[in-house]
């Protein structure tokens, strides 16, 4: 059975990988659409309950997620391809960063594996060597890969493209000192825990953190639940909010984002 990714690096909390045909419940938690199917069907009573919060769940209510990836992402070659505002932007920032110094190596994030895969392109037009990591990757592809982006000789690739998800683990990425962040996170966390790939120890630069976000979209939107969200964990051991709160909260989110 062929199974088409979302193009987001995002996780399924039942079956802990990668979200295929990604569905959101009433309670606005995504899950694959087989796990949570699955957890529905052997229910006891029939009453299932969402795994996250414990809030009633149903097949009926399962909402299909937005995908961002289809099997022409998937075979991308670049030949119908125009660029974008964002894309444009980052080309520039790259260039004028390789003119001013040559040696400087950068992060290339997004939460999106299709949204890099696009990228390819303009960055080989540009003369760019570049290294990808994402989490369709084996161990022996990731290591390799950040061992030629980590490699100091003269040759050796100045952009590194990293999916969200796979920069939240235990990479080290030190060779990089700056970051471009191409589309805001639900949880700011996931972008701070990428970010300490090159921010941590044995970083000998400053590292410079740019954030794309196009004016008047959902994206200056995830802003400003990113910053409610800093503020909840600032108070999170003062008081712990109940299952009801949280996922009334989650519920919120979501009609901040879309507007409703």
């Amino acid at each position: 059975m062929e199974v088409l990714n979302s193009g987001v690096d995002e996780e399924c909390s039942v079956c802990l990988s990668s979200l295929k045909h990604p569905v959101i419940t009433a309670c606005a938690h995504v899950f694959c659409r087989l796990c949570i199917s699955k957890v529905i069907e052997h229910a006891e009573n029939s009453e299932a309950a969402c795994p996250m919060c414990r809030a009633p769940i149903s097949a009926a209510k399962l909402i299909n997620a937005p995908t961002h990836e289809s099997t022409e992402d998937a075979n991308f070659d670049g030949t119908d391809w125009q660029s974008s505002a964002k894309v444009d932007a980052l080309m520039d920032a790259l260039v004028q960063l390789r003119q001013a110094d040559p040696t400087v190596k950068s992060l290339v994030v997004s939460q999106f594996t299709s949204f890099l895969k696009i990228l390819e392109k303009p960055l080989r037009e540009n003369g760019f060597k570049f290294e990808k990591l994402n989490g369709s990757m084996s161990r022996s592809q990731r290591t390799a890969a950040i061992e030629s982006f980590s490699n100091k000789t003269p040759e050796a690739p100045t952009v590194f493209l990293l999916s969200l998800k796979a920069g939240g683990v235990g990479l080290n990425l030190t060779a990089a000192s700056r970051v471009f962040l191409l589309d805001p996170a639900w949880n700011p966390a996931s972008e701070e825990q990428c970010f300490d790939r090159c921010h941590r120890l044995g970083q000998l630069n400053n590292v410079v953190i740019t954030k794309f976000i196009v004016k008047d979209s959902v994206e200056e939107r995830m802003l400003a639940l990113q910053e409610k969200k800093r503020k909840l964990m600032d108070n999170v051991f003062d008081k712990r909010p109940s299952t009801a709160q949280r996922r009334k909260r989650r519920i919120n989110d979501i009609r901040q984002l879309m507007d409703i």
